[in-house]
């Protein structure tokens, strides 16, 4: 048994394996975004999903991207589902240089590069807010999204969520890491079924149950 979750809702996937209480959870999600959007507010910048291209082909373009601004891939989702973030200008010469390429895009209603180096000092004031939470040896492994291994250490899981902010989402490899230690049977807590959609692109054959409280 193990769990998990995407960004923000790796927070979810810690209070469920009783890592941190739900209380300390809403406080520090509260404050992660606040940082995150002071962050956000002092570059102008956003995130652009790429589909129907591997990932090769995506780190190509965010190289060649990279000449008109700040740029790197924020969440690999799973094949032919990736999230690059960065500087406006980066962004725009990205979905030029993916569409080229045949990919659609999407240029994704966040206020910011999240998941880059340009969410600096967020990292610092998501640590100052850690510091000041009891976190508890999770009672079942959780799976961090910095390096795709389970874990459940406190000091671990402090170290990581801070750089879970500043470092992109390896989900696929999550997902992977997860079907290769034996993990069958998945379920999903919440509105919409896009994780289990992912799983799918991952794992043709994974079962998955939804599930809404």
């Amino acid at each position: 048994m193990a769990t998990a979750g995407l960004s923000l809702g790796e927070y979810t996937a810690l209070v469920f394996a009783g890592a941190m209480s739900f209380a300390d959870g809403l406080r520090l999600v509260r404050r992660r975004g606040e940082a995150m959007q002071a962050a956000a507010d002092a570059t102008p910048s956003g995130m652009l999903s790429i589909l129907m291209l591997e990932r090769p082909v995506v780190e190509e373009i965010v190289q060649q991207a990279q000449a008109a601004g700040f740029l790197r891939i924020a969440n690999l989702l799973c094949p032919g589902n990736i999230v690059v973030s960065g500087e406006k200008a980066a962004i725009a010469e990205a979905q030029r240089l993916a569409e080229q390429r045949g990919a659609r895009t999407v240029v994704l209603a966040v206020a910011g590069a999240f998941h880059t180096p340009l969410m600096k000092p967020a990292d610092q004031a998501l640590a100052d807010a850690l510091s000041q939470v009891d976190l508890r040896p999770a009672r079942i492994p959780v799976w961090s999204n910095v390096d795709a291994r389970p874990h459940q250490d406190p000091a671990e899981i402090r170290a990581l969520l801070i750089r879970q902010v500043l470092e992109p989402v390896l989900w696929e490899d999550t997902l992977r890491g997860l079907l290769e230690a034996g993990v069958e049977q998945f379920h999903e807590v919440g509105p919409g079924k896009v994780l289990a959609g992912l799983l799918k692109r991952v794992q043709r054959k994974a079962e998955c149950r939804n599930w809404l409280f």
